[in-house]
């Protein structure tokens, strides 16, 4: 086929693609050609489709279940979390009361021993008294006998108070030991309850963002099982009541020639094109000019094409190959309305 330097034949509509012939080359866009693909083909690839969606599903909800078994371990780490603080704390209280009770035994040690110092000294100074020397200075046996019991006493006083003193101090000593002890384990066990919490926090929320996108995965697939079952449905259609474009005023008239013993029907891929230019053999393009493989249909043969009219064998295109026909229409409006669709013509020997 001879064109326009600029335009290019029906071989090179293969090479660009239907849209750029019926609508990038005159800046209209194109969707996906009616009929470039069989009815079982859509069939296909929606239930491929729907296959996935299932696999999605099935998907979303292992996702599920995982976010649930999360969640809960999620709030017993939390529970455990707060018991171990609550408890650390309460720890931490009773070190300090028993912080201050060892302060106050220390100072009552302090002083017991500073009283005994004093009285040792007084007793160093004054000289050990003497108890008979006590009772003999006595008015009376009545006074003997008190001076040396207030000695007794003292004495006895005095030892007491110490041991009391070191008693305390002792058991205040591994008192606050052992909650030092218990509250580093419980501060362990609450760092160890964080970090778990955290871990969890961030398992939960890559869970929510899987079931987010499995969701999202989904709803294109049903978006597109819905436009590939209006494209089957659409196909159906011209399959099943194929249109007649409108007559263009002059566009030539090509009638069908009588049957003959060589009349034949060839099912084809029939794709439309509304380029300006001449065909192989010089003639202009034109309502009912028929690009095809000579191989298949000879040259100059009439052919019948539903939804379209009758046309002529008239052009060749490198692309267009075996069961494969171009067909002309005056508008880009008319060949976008046609697309790419499956048709049986029939063939007329030339």
């Amino acid at each position: 086929m001879v064109r326009s330097p600029t335009v290019g034949g029906p071989g090179g509509l293969r090479t660009l693609g239907v849209a750029v012939l019926c609508g990038v080359a005159v800046g209209v866009s194109l969707p996906a050609a009616v009929g470039a693909d069989t009815a079982q083909d859509l069939q296909a690839q929606a239930d491929a489709l729907r296959a996935r969606n299932e696999a999605l599903a099935a998907g979303s909800q292992s996702a599920l279940a995982d976010l649930t078994s999360i969640e809960s371990r999620l709030a017993q780490a939390r529970a455990e979390l707060a018991s171990f603080r609550a408890r650390s704390a309460q720890v931490r209280q009773k070190r300090r009361a028993a912080a201050q009770e060892l302060g106050i035994a220390r100072g009552s040690l302090r002083a017991a021993q500073k009283a005994l110092g004093l009285r040792l000294r007084t007793l160093y100074e004054e000289g050990d008294p003497d108890v008979i020397a006590v009772i003999l200075g006595a008015g009376s046996l009545d006074d003997a006998l008190s001076a040396v019991e207030t000695l007794d006493l003292a004495a006895r006083q005095d030892e007491d108070l110490l041991l009391s003193a070191r008693a305390a101090s002792r058991r205040l000593v591994r008192l606050t030991t052992t909650l030092a002890s218990r509250q580093r384990e419980l501060d362990q066990l609450a760092a160890a309850r964080a970090a778990a919490t955290a871990s969890l926090v961030d398992a939960r929320a890559a869970r929510l963002r899987t079931i987010a996108s499995l969701s999202a995965a989904r709803r294109a697939n049903a978006g597109q099982i819905g436009e590939l079952g209006r494209r089957a449905r659409t196909l159906a259609s011209v399959q099943a009541a194929p249109r007649t474009p409108v007559a263009i005023p002059g566009a030539p008239s090509l009638p069908a020639g009588p049957a003959s013993a060589g009349v034949r029907s060839l099912t084809v891929v029939a794709t439309a094109y509304a380029l300006p230019g001449r065909t192989a053999s010089g003639r202009p393009v034109g309502w009912g000019v028929v690009a095809v493989d000579p191989s298949v249909i000879p040259l100059g043969s009439r052919l019948a094409i539903p939804g379209y009219g009758m046309g002529v064998a008239a052009d060749t295109g490198g692309a267009i190959t075996g069961g494969r026909i171009d067909v002309w229409f005056p508008t880009v409006a008319q060949a976008h309305e046609w697309g790419t669709r499956t048709v049986t013509v029939t063939v007329y020997p030339n």
